[in-house]
């Protein structure tokens, strides 16, 4: 391909690539859409849009191969790669999975955390400007839909397809409609509920109307979500915006990832102490806490009666719809699923990468006071909270991707509308 050809297919392989990781943040709008058109029935699956997404990285590097590494945590990304790779004759062999099986836990778990560095291809990308228009538009959008979900108490849109091949999770609660707006579950709606509303706070220094508008409607759609962990991860991630957009000292927040996990373990603690002074309600969701009790039981008895080869490298168990048979039960823990996957190697590997992940955003966010560079750093701040009562490599995966791909500006160029 010449050079003029190569000039003119960049940017749209760009721009393709962000409307993809954007239907990656909001994973529902795909299967809804055709279910709409074709009656219920799904032709095309999520699967397909993450291929799409390694088609298109791909020949981006063979147009533009350049790559700036900007403090990316390169060498520990390289070396969770390898050890995925490294991984797959124990799973197969020693743990019984299929290649196929392999294939689709590597995509449900780690494709959008560990893609973030190759797309540095398309760096620059888009203006943060445009991504803050598009993220809010989305929020309307979804919030509009998920308020009627809650005040009619109706889903309005599907809950599962024709075939059975896709279903929105858990949305039925107690007779209640958890909100999922155009998401696969209520929990990943009140996820981008909470990025926006970090985002609503850091837009709140400079356009405090349009900032605390888009706070009141992330926060109103987080309520229907009738999920305690999006009500806290919302909160957490709101309050580390407000240390980063408005504190002074450069040091701000790096605690406070820890006090976020205290919290998250204390309302495991009030849960239970309310199951025994009786006075539990439907929002505390006591069987919830209870059944995450038996299951984090059972896998932690299934780890330590193990070989010392499995809890160094893994069962090959995950939670995943596709891949019912091999969970006998849940894990709903990040920490545990990882163990019982890849083993404690893949757990100490992947702890340092989530952790520089995070790091780098917060770094990033410091230095340019841009508004979705806060918000992401907020959210993943909230990971280590969020990840003790479920599995959510997917949302904060898209959200650091998007930051990868939005220029970065200085403190100097602050932004006069979203």
């Amino acid at each position: 391909m010449n050079e003029p050809s190569k000039l003119a297919v960049y940017p749209l392989l760009a721009f393709q690539a962000v409307i993809l990781f954007l239907l990656s943040l909001v994973d529902g709008v795909i299967p809804q859409l055709q279910m709409f058109l074709l009656g219920g029935h799904i032709l095309i699956s999520n699967v397909l849009v993450k291929i799409i997404l390694l088609a298109t990285v791909a020949l981006g590097s063979c147009l533009h191969p350049t790559l700036k590494l900007a403090g990316l945590p390169m060498f520990t990304w390289l070396l969770c790669v390898g050890f995925l790779i490294v991984e797959i004759p124990f799973l197969t062999l020693a743990c019984g999975m299929s290649v196929g099986d392999l294939l689709q836990s590597y995509n449900a778990y780690y494709l959008l955390l560990l893609i973030g560095p190759v797309l540095l291809v398309f760096q620059d990308a888009v203006s943060e400007r445009i991504m803050m228009r598009w993220i809010v538009l989305l929020l309307f959008v979804c919030a509009a839909i998920g308020v009627a979900q809650y005040v009619t108490a109706k889903p309005i849109l599907y809950t599962e397809s024709a075939d059975g091949g896709f279903a929105i999770l858990s949305w039925d609660f107690f007779g209640d409609v958890r909100a999922f707006s155009l998401f696969t579950s209520g929990l990943s709606f009140g996820i981008f509920c909470a990025f926006c509303g970090a985002l609503g706070v850091a837009l709140s220094r400079t356009l405090p109307t349009r900032g605390t508008l888009v706070v009141i409607v992330s926060a109103l759609a987080c309520f229907t979500t009738l999920t305690r962990l999006c009500y806290l991860v919302f909160f957490c991630a709101c309050t580390y915006a407000v240390v980063l957009t408005f504190g002074r000292r450069r040091t701000r927040g790096l605690l406070l990832p820890l006090l976020f996990a205290a919290l998250g373990i204390a309302t495991i603690a009030f849960g239970l102490n309310s199951i025994a002074s009786g006075g539990a309600t439907n929002l505390q969701d006591v069987g919830s806490t209870l059944m995450r009790v038996d299951e984090w039981t059972y896998y932690f008895n299934l780890l330590i009666h193990a070989t010392l080869a499995h809890q160094l490298f893994g069962f090959g168990i995950v939670q995943n719809e596709k891949l019912i048979s091999s969970a006998p039960m849940a894990i709903d823990n990040v920490p545990l699923a990882l163990i019982m996957h890849i083993g404690i190697v893949g757990l100490a590997l992947f702890g340092v990468l989530l952790i520089k992940m995070w790091l780098y955003l917060r770094r990033e966010a410091l230095s340019t006071q841009q508004p979705l560079l806060i918000a992401a750093a907020s959210l993943w701040a909230t990971f280590a909270c969020a990840s003790i009562f479920n599995i959510v490599f997917g949302s904060f995966g898209a959200v650091f991707a998007l930051v990868i791909l939005c220029k970065r500006e200085s403190v100097m160029k602050q932004h006069t509308s979203p």
